[in-house]
């Protein structure tokens, strides 16, 4: 499946459909507008031009987000460089899932964490019960 930004000069293609999303309410998944489905690196390709935003607010920061340098709608994330050195076998890439037809994740459960409350250790609560991206009531 491929999908592009507002403007079209990014694409993302993703081999599979996610398992699931997540629609985080963290800062920066809320302000960045992205509710994301999870992918090994090999699984997903980009192409165009983005610019990178790693947040400084947090003294790890573990992923770089991605956005179309032109319309500057969220593409992607990848791990951090600094959070693949301290964790080699880490190989994860985060689409925005926002960005395709909600026909075409029918099917896909949408799971909403509460990851402005979570504290970074452990398993993140859920802010409200996960539901499933249909036809007849489209996310």
């Amino acid at each position: 499946m491929t999908a592009t930004c507002l403007c079209g000069a990014v694409s993302v293609t993703i081999e599979a459909r996610p398992d699931f999303v997540h629609d985080c309410n963290c800062s920066l998944c809320r302000k960045v507008g992205a509710a994301w489905g999870y992918f090994p690196s090999a699984g997903v390709r980009t192409r165009g031009e983005t610019a990178s935003f790693m947040r400084r607010d947090k003294p790890n920061a573990g992923v770089e987000v991605h956005a179309c340098k032109t319309c500057a709608a969220t593409t992607h994330f990848a791990l951090a460089e600094t959070f693949k050195a301290a964790n080699p076998e880490a190989d994860l890439v985060g689409v925005n899932m926002k960005l395709f037809a909600p026909e075409d994740l029918d099917g896909v459960e949408v799971r909403y964490p509460n990851g402005r409350d979570w504290d970074g250790v452990g398993a993140f609560e859920y802010r409200r019960p996960a539901m499933t991206i249909s036809t007849a009531s489209p996310w």
